[in-house]
């Protein structure tokens, strides 16, 4: 029941809306009073939630001598709205590029520095994402493993799209990577074509969280032992220091050793 609870929320339920009609699936056609004392949602918000379900044609009425009855629809019902998602999902990623060239040139004429805050694994994500935006090159830090906090489909994903786009990833490691490593087994490839890694000792840099710099903007990620964020910040002036930054610890960091002694 779980994994159907699951499938109905994907499909844009909410959990009371796929609670209640799952319990009349179950259970068969029910009154008010029964369904809100099995799914422990009082009749107001119910009744809000039934009316929304028969407007979707999933929930029917079904009037029994003096009382009234609800009853889950077929799922015929389903089917069709499966494939309403199918079309929505459809017309999203045909219409995704032109949109997307839309909305490129409508930021890029906006000028002036912005910083944008983020929170959570979704938010450090959509960081993650948005380094495929670079021209060519992202330079950086690397705290922990990336697979920790946006899973290793994700990382698969975004891996496979930087390789595509013919960007370069040079990213200096700190002892902490090590650590991380060890913690969990890495099972996605990154290829050196595209991934130049080194290592500097934490005596000379100590890098206690996670930097990305592309273009004019800096990407500043902490998930390890504390609150989930990202700070990414729009300035021409900052990033060109901070690339001039990296570029004098590149220089100094060595080949990353395969046996570190933490």
């Amino acid at each position: 029941m779980n994994k159907v609870s699951r499938f109905f929320i994907n499909l844009g339920f909410t959990k009371e809306q796929s609670d209640i009609y799952l319990t009349l699936l179950k259970d068969g056609p029910q009154t008010v009073l029964q369904l809100s004392r099995k799914t422990n949602v009082n009749r107001t918000t119910l009744y809000r939630t039934l009316e929304k379900l028969h407007a979707q044609k999933l929930v029917e009425e079904i009037i029994d001598e003096y009382k009234k009855l609800y009853k889950a629809a077929d799922f015929h019902t389903i089917d069709l709205l499966v494939k309403e998602q199918e079309n929505r999902t459809e017309f999203l990623k045909t219409a995704f590029p032109e949109i997307n060239a839309l909305l490129t040139s409508t930021s890029s004429s906006q000028p002036g520095t912005k910083v944008v805050f983020y929170r959570g694994s979704d938010g450090i994500r959509q960081m993650g994402w948005n380094t495929l935006k670079a021209n060519r090159i992202v330079m950086g830090y690397t705290y922990r493993r990336f697979e920790e906090v946006v899973g290793e489909k994700f990382a698969k994903d975004w891996c496979e799209e930087f390789i595509d786009r013919g960007l370069l990833l040079r990213e200096i490691y700190s002892n902490e990577l090590y650590k991380s490593k060890e913690q969990g087994y890495r099972q996605i490839t990154y290829p050196s074509a595209h991934f130049q890694e080194k290592y500097i000792q934490p005596t000379i840099l100590n890098i206690n969280h996670q930097m990305d710099i592309y273009n004019d903007v800096i990407g500043i990620y902490n998930w390890h032992e504390g609150e989930i964020f990202g700070v990414e910040i729009y300035n021409e002036k900052v990033a060109a220091m901070h690339k001039q930054i990296f570029e004098i610890v590149w220089k100094i960091a060595i080949k990353p050793p395969k046996n570190l002694k933490l």
